[in-house]
């Protein structure tokens, strides 16, 4: 026995735990509206949704950009893509493989990018691949974020 148990609560090993549990579980059943299980009146599983705004950060990346390059449509229409793409900016490999797996379909059921999207993202990594990835120096103008 642990010093460190705390007395609200039994331990899961006791009989008794087992029916408190199952009893706040018809609980929770009766109070959620009927036909509504209590995880669908409560929100579904995932705790967070990813942002599908820009964050700042994402904001101060499009403006390190040149303006040819800038990525408005991808900031508009998805911005949790933009997110990713500029909190991976600085590493070469994870880039090169978020940006494959945005131009490959392997589930299947893809619809495809908009064509100002799709024209915005393939000027994104022809850009990225004149930087010379590679080449630690050409970061300076990019702001770092910590």
């Amino acid at each position: 026995m642990s010093i460190y148990r705390r007395f609200d609560r039994l331990p899961s090993n006791d009989m008794h735990a087992h029916r408190a549990k199952r009893d706040a579980r018809a609980e929770a059943q009766a109070a959620a509206p009927r036909g509504v299980s209590p995880k669908a009146q409560y929100g579904g599983v995932r705790k967070a949704t990813p942002a599908s705004e820009p964050l700042p950060r994402t904001l101060e990346w499009c403006a390190s950009l040149p303006l040819d390059i800038q990525p408005t449509a991808l900031l508009h229409h998805y911005g949790r893509i933009a997110n990713v793409i500029a909190a991976i900016w600085r590493d070469s490999k994870s880039l090169q493989s978020y940006m494959d797996c945005l131009f490959t379909d392997d589930r299947g059921d893809r619809h495809g990018f908009p064509p100002d999207v799709l024209h915005e993202l393939l000027a994104l990594r022809e850009y990225y691949d004149s930087l010379g990835a590679e080449n630690p120096a050409t970061w300076t103008a990019v702001p770092k974020r910590g």
